[in-house]
């Protein structure tokens, strides 16, 4: 029985088994993800690879062009997005800690005390955790929003750091979001939420899935390119 490659062309190889009638290919960062049907085996999936390796090559060719990402300094003057805007970090000193968007500068206060290594990480760790908090915020208002335009009820609205996906939906009706993804403009997080909120109706990627997408969202493709393109910045 022929296994499937941990890696190609050095993408880590992803398998996401679902309810879905085709097999389809994304890569998102540096994983290479395989959506295919539930039914599908190891042997099928590996063929697949095998005949996507020439598509896969030229993707990862179209990657390495790309500028590689500079991590952040976490320093004053640094620019950080927020729904698609972008706001410089100011950093300073007091003892009421944290970070907050204000003056159209996002501002960390971090104590005198942290210094060094353990100053960058506390300033990284306020700035998260500011996300993840408006994420969570402003990903259940769009989620009211949309689930009552759609006609739908999802069970619950939460946010995690996924590695190589915007959302999911399980079937109990629980929608789960990348915190991430309030990073982009407001279309992009519109089209993510529901993107997922229509899984609700359609578990899977099939034609009736995507038409009641484009009910909702006609300008889908565009947005669903854009985050192949610049969905690995926000990361």
């Amino acid at each position: 029985m022929t296994a499937i490659p941990e890696e190609v062309l050095g993408l880590r190889v992803e398998v996401v088994r679902s309810i879905r009638r085709s097999a389809a290919l994304h890569i998102i960062g540096s994983d290479l993800q395989v959506r295919v049907p539930e039914h599908v085996g190891d042997e099928r999936v590996a063929a697949f690879l095998t005949k996507k390796r020439p598509w896969i090559r030229s993707k990862v060719a179209e990657i390495q062009r790309i500028p590689p990402h500079r991590p952040k300094e976490l320093v004053s003057g640094e620019s950080f997005p927020y729904l698609g805007r972008h706001y410089r970090l100011k950093v300073q000193e007091g003892h009421q800690v944290g970070v907050c968007l204000s003056g159209g500068y996002l501002k960390a206060t971090i104590r005198p005390t942290e210094q060094g290594e353990h100053r960058t990480l506390r300033i990284q760790q306020y700035l998260q955790n500011w996300y993840r908090s408006r994420a969570l915020e402003r990903l259940q208002e769009k989620t009211n929003r949309y689930a009552q335009q759609i006609g739908v009820s999802p069970a619950g609205v939460s946010v995690r750091n996924f590695r190589s996906r915007w959302g999911s939906c399980d079937k109990r009706g629980q929608v789960v979001f990348n915190w991430n993804i309030i990073k982009a403009p407001h279309s992009i997080v519109d089209y993510v939420v529901i993107h997922e909120l229509c899984h609700l109706i359609h578990p899977n990627h099939s034609r009736d899935f995507w038409q009641v997408v484009s009910r909702h969202d006609a300008a889908y493709p565009e947005h669903r390119q854009w985050l192949k393109e610049r969905g690995e910045g926000l990361l």
